[in-house]
């Protein structure tokens, strides 16, 4: 499979540092983005990602000053396909480029799946488009990440391991400064998935296990995450009172959305994210919510402290229909969910 991206290069310009003052305080931290909708209202994607000063002065365009190292859009045009990725390198209120993306996807047919991003450089590459959201194939689909924050690269290093590494080296996005200069948020996307892997391809299971090995092994920086398969999308917070995260579902037009900063004036129904919270986002559902992941315990439908034998009996009454057993939160009891118990099988509760 091949990738379908723009990249878009930075003038020579001077930043107006003035602007700086019209924003609120958001501290040393990107801020990022995602939507997901089988049918995104009208004029929605544009209100989020650039909007108006008086309606929407915190969409991603406004925020684009204090984050001023690129910006990237990656967007799943149907639910399980292919992403486009567009990048740029320069503010996106500088980069005409960044407009006319988004104009681009406000078009209808709106993307299903919506992932922005915009960069305070921390590590790795520099003056290059934002490697976020970082891309990799798994499972015949193509995952996106997006991270808030920052993590010691050494520490993660060890925690992916030399092997996995060796068979998985960091891709860049693409781009070969961020190849060479890998980025700390690129090492935490492949410990997740490869975390997900064990975890029998459950992504709440094994993003839950990453998380609590990071923290085990002394990991205290801020480490929000987006990630998305095509399919659904996860949102993950844990941060200082810069690395906020919000989440909104708007039954009545049939979407869901994740950001740093909600876009709009007012938070209106936008719900603020505690520290360790995993939010899980799907096609036409309310959002499911998991409240710590550090005690989280995948597979254990009886809640008696541990996934065996009761738990696959509850999980085989319920297989094809919905209830107790659907460990993957899609609405059904199935293969995949089957995946994931066995996969924790025999596991006490963290």
């Amino acid at each position: 499979m091949t990738i379908r991206a723009t990249f878009s290069r930075k003038p020579a310009v001077v930043l107006l540092a003035g602007l700086l003052l019209l924003l609120p305080a958001t501290g040393d931290a990107c801020r990022m983005y995602a939507a997901i909708g089988a049918n995104l209202p009208d004029g929605m994607l544009y209100d989020h990602l650039r909007g108006d000063d008086t309606d929407f002065p915190y969409a991603l365009y406004y925020l684009a000053p204090q984050n001023d190292d690129g910006w990237g859009i990656g967007y799943y045009p149907q639910f399980g396909g292919l992403p486009t990725i567009a990048r740029g390198e320069p503010m996106a209120q500088n980069d005409p480029a960044y407009m006319a993306t988004v104009v681009a996807i406000d078009t209808p047919p709106e993307p299903q799946i919506t992932l922005a991003h915009v960069r305070k450089g921390t590590s790795g590459c520099y003056n290059v488009p934002n490697p976020h959201p970082f891309y990799r194939d798994k499972v015949g689909k193509r995952w996106l990440f997006e991270h808030n924050g920052g993590v010691n690269k050494t520490r993660m290093e060890d925690l992916i391991g030399s092997a996995y590494l060796a068979s998985n080296p960091p891709n860049g996005s693409g781009i070969p400064a961020c190849a060479s200069g890998v980025v700390d948020s690129e090492l935490y996307f492949l410990f997740v998935l490869k975390k997900i892997e064990e975890y029998g391809w459950n992504v709440v299971n094994g993003s839950a296990a990453a998380i609590r090995a990071m923290v085990a092994a002394g990991e205290t920086g801020a480490i929000n995450f987006i990630l998305s398969n095509g399919e659904t999308l996860w949102a993950f917070r844990k941060g200082t009172s810069s690395h906020t995260l919000n989440y909104l579902h708007d039954s009545a037009n049939g979407y869901s959305a994740v950001a740093s900063q909600y876009p709009s004036a007012a938070r209106g129904s936008w719900v603020s994210m505690n520290n360790y919270q995993l939010v899980i986002l799907t096609r036409n559902a309310a959002p499911v919510v998991i409240n710590d992941v550090r005690t989280y315990c995948p597979g254990d439908i009886d809640k008696d402290g541990l996934a065996n034998g009761a738990d696959l009996a509850a999980f085989a009454g319920n297989f094809g229909r919905t209830g107790g057993g659907d460990l993957d939160f899609d609405g059904d009891v199935d293969g995949s969910d089957l995946a994931a118990l066995v996969a924790v099988y025999g596991q006490p509760c963290p």
